[in-house]
């Protein structure tokens, strides 16, 4: 018997082609950007290094992020404020639901005015801008946000003059939020302005940080048909008389932390409060009597400094009294 050899063929797998497996990057721009949306900010940022097809899409996110080292020399705040302007030159004039900027020492100041404006003009709804404690403070001046109507919610933080002008009607008409933390105002009546400008106002939380500095803030003037929740928080700051006038009749939630001598009066009772948290130092009956005066038909209430407790109780007690 003859045995023909016979030759066995050992088909070998084929290498895998990257290209073909990577499905994903072959998307639409707007299914791959529903999937980073889905990312918290700093993992959707990162995504830029998998290669050239993802290099700039995060930058096309409604949301974006931009926080600024540390900077021992104006050359490396010129490399944050290059990439914060190469990113909104990308994006055209798409809109931006929310930009964060958080700058640090040795900013150009200059670079941050152009980047609020051209976000002003991507019609941004949530703006947050904080600055570092240093010797030039940044003006908020109206001319950057007079075109902006699409802002919902404001929060300014540090180093900042707002400037406010009492010769406009309506300065920001869908603004429903705004957080004012330790910054300076160039006149009593800026922050008036800006409270009675904002037709639409529902939240407003104020805080003081302001130590061995003067803010220019002599009196907090909250005048506000809209507004529902009201957040003011003095316990930083220096002492020294300080008066607080609420005008909000539908306000539904107080909270309130003071420490300084600080005299309220409510020009319009607000019915529909109900939840109220106060933390006050000043144990006079007087002063803050007119808070005590609201919160007698709330429904969760928070009293947490004993002096206020012996208010609450001289003040109920001087009610009862009358009434016999």
């Amino acid at each position: 018997m003859n045995l023909r050899s016979k030759k066995v063929v050992i088909e070998r797998p084929e290498s895998p082609n990257l290209d073909k497996m990577d499905f994903i990057s072959r998307l639409h721009d707007s299914l791959l950007l529903q999937i980073l949306s889905l990312l918290p900010e700093s993992d959707a940022t990162r995504t830029c290094i998998l290669s050239n097809r993802w290099k700039n899409l995060w930058s096309l996110l409604p949301i974006l992020h931009f926080v600024m080292p540390f900077c021992w020399t104006f050359e490396e705040a010129n490399r944050f404020h290059d990439r914060v302007d190469q990113t909104l030159a990308l994006r055209g004039c798409m809109p931006i639901k929310r930009f964060y900027l958080y700058c640090s020492k040795h900013c150009d100041y200059d670079r941050v005015r152009d980047c609020i404006r051209n976000v002003v003009k991507c019609k941004v709804q949530d703006l947050e801008i904080r600055f570092p404690n240093d010797s030039f403070r940044f003006k908020f001046c109206w001319d950057l946000f007079k075109t902006c109507g699409s802002l919902v919610q404001l929060t300014l933080r540090g180093e900042f003059v707002l400037s406010v002008p009492d010769d406009v009607d309506v300065l920001f008409p869908c603004l429903k939020m705004i957080n004012l933390v330790s910054i300076k105002y160039s006149c009593d009546e800026c922050f008036k302005n800006l409270i009675s400008g904002c037709p639409v106002l529902e939240e407003l939380y104020v805080e003081r940080q302001i130590i061995g500095e003067v803010d220019n803030m002599e009196s907090c003037m909250v005048i506000s048909p809209s507004l529902k929740k009201l957040g003011l928080s003095f316990a930083l700051s220096g002492e020294g008389d300080f008066r607080v006038v609420i005008d909000a009749p539908r306000l539904e939630y107080l909270n309130v932390v003071d420490v300084m001598s600080t005299s309220y009066s409510l020009l319009t009772e607000p019915l529909s409060l109900t939840e109220a948290h106060l933390k006050l130092r000043n144990g006079v009956v007087q002063p803050v009597a007119p808070l005590v005066t609201c919160i007698s038909n709330v429904k969760v209430l928070t009293l947490i400094d004993l002096a206020l407790l012996v208010c609450l109780f001289i003040y109920l007690q001087s009610l009862i009294l009358s009434r016999f």
